[in-house]
């Protein structure tokens, strides 16, 4: 018996220990991707054309500040509203033109960024001096959320952003995260919407469309319902176990203590 208490003393108190120790499986990104592999991207990025309704921030640097602050702190009609230390709000009419300061309309809708950056460019060379214009949208967003460090909504300025660019700016899949099949939601015309699952631990996604994303898509980690069910029934089985042998150990020194003679 004294064997068996000296015995059931230690593991009453270890076992918490033992009992709160997890090992977690680590996730792997392009798990079948060869080494030292080269991969020629057939998908070709196209650039996003400007449309009605798009908001953009327009800001313009040059040898002349004093202008420059002018054409910065320009609102724009349609946008009632500038944040201070933001830059200046332009939204895209329904006939798809802007309004700048002296320049006035100047057709917006149809082009890309960098086409309307060398039309501005050009159209304020009479005002100022080597201007410098820098154009990004300003209502475009994706929203990720699921398994992932940080749920949330990010602003997409500009064309290129990549889901493995999402991700590490959402704190990584967690633990429990579905790698194999990352659900996007995109956003297509006439009011419709396609759905995509993607595996990111297949490499053949660079060539995907979807692995660049769309203003307004959304990302869905789900949970890998397998490995959560395996948790739940570890973390019983764990609980059970405990109390177990803590009542085991509990009933070794109480008997020890108490009717031993």
């Amino acid at each position: 018996m004294k064997l068996l208490l000296k015995i059931a003393l230690p593991l009453f108190f270890c076992i918490p220990f033992f009992f709160s120790c997890k090992v977690v499986k680590p996730t792997y990104y392009f798990k079948n991707l060869g080494r030292d592999t080269i991969i020629s991207e057939i998908f070709e990025l196209n650039a996003l054309k400007i449309k009605q309704g798009d908001e953009l921030n327009i800001t313009v640097t040059s040898l002349s500040k004093e202008e420059d602050a002018v054409f910065n702190n320009y609102l724009s009609p349609g946008l009632s509203i500038k944040e201070e230390g933001t830059s200046t709000g332009f939204l895209v009419a329904e006939d798809g033109n802007i309004v700048l300061h002296k320049i006035g309309k100047i057709k917006a809708g149809g082009l890309t960024r960098l086409e309307l950056k060398a039309i501005l460019e050009k159209n304020l060379l009479p005002y100022l001096k080597d201007p410098i214009v820098n154009v990004q949208f300003s209502n475009h967003k994706i929203t990720i959320i699921g398994e992932v460090g940080k749920p949330q909504q990010l602003k997409m300025g500009n064309e290129k952003v990549s889901i493995i660019d999402l991700l590490a700016q959402s704190g990584n899949l967690t633990a429990n995260a579905m790698v194999t099949d990352i659900l996007i939601i995109r956003e297509k015309e006439s009011s419709t919407k396609e759905f995509k699952h993607i595996n990111l631990e297949d490499h053949a996604v660079f060539n995907s469309p979807f692995y660049y994303l769309q203003p307004n898509d959304i990302v869905v980690v789900n949970p890998n319902e397998k490995k959560v069910e395996q948790e739940l029934k570890r973390l019983k089985y764990q609980q059970v176990s405990a109390i177990f042998f803590q009542g085991l150990a509990t009933a070794l020194i109480i008997y020890q203590t108490f009717f031993r003679k």
